[in-house]
């Protein structure tokens, strides 16, 4: 039973960080094609909605390495971030090109 519970531990854990990946990676490229759309110009709804649910994730994964009792969180968002800002110096640089 014990060896069944880590499985589905791990399969938790990877299941987080997918999803913080894959979340992330769907809202920018929805944001960058919303902003190409309208001109540059932010959508508040569209912020508001990014921000919500990378928070609700960034708190899924966060509780969930806690439950854990392991430090993972802090090397996914570490990760998260860099990748987020490489992905937002690619769209500013697209937009002061255009």
């Amino acid at each position: 039973m014990r060896k069944k519970d880590e499985m589905e531990q791990r399969m938790a854990n990877k299941s987080a960080k997918i999803t913080l990946f894959v979340t992330v990676t769907a809202l920018f490229i929805i944001g960058g094609i919303e902003a190409f759309r309208n001109d540059m110009k932010t959508n508040i709804l569209l912020v508001i909605a990014q921000f919500s649910v990378s928070l609700v994730i960034l708190l899924e994964r966060y509780y969930l390495s806690k439950a854990n009792g392991d430090d993972s969180f802090k090397k996914t968002l570490i990760l998260t971030l860099v990748f987020v800002i490489i992905l937002l110096a690619i769209l500013l640089g697209t937009a002061s090109l255009a």
